[in-house]
């Protein structure tokens, strides 16, 4: 079964991802490598795609009790 997430994007709207299809769950602290700081979630749809949330990656990837 699907593992969906709701996460809040850098333009504070809701975004639900998949984590099945994550390949990374990142930080971006420094905004280097993309514009937006925050979490950096990465997933393979032919291409690579990103998600950039505000939640921290612990958050995220932490196991529901």
């Amino acid at each position: 079964m699907a593992s969906w997430i709701k996460c809040i994007n850098t333009k504070h709207e809701a975004v639900y991802i998949n984590l099945d299809n994550a390949v990374t769950v990142t930080r971006n602290d420094v905004a280097d490598r993309i514009a937006e700081r925050g979490t950096v979630m990465s997933c393979m749809r032919g291409e690579q795609v990103y998600n950039v949330v505000s939640e921290q990656p612990e958050q995220i990837i932490k196991p529901k009790s």
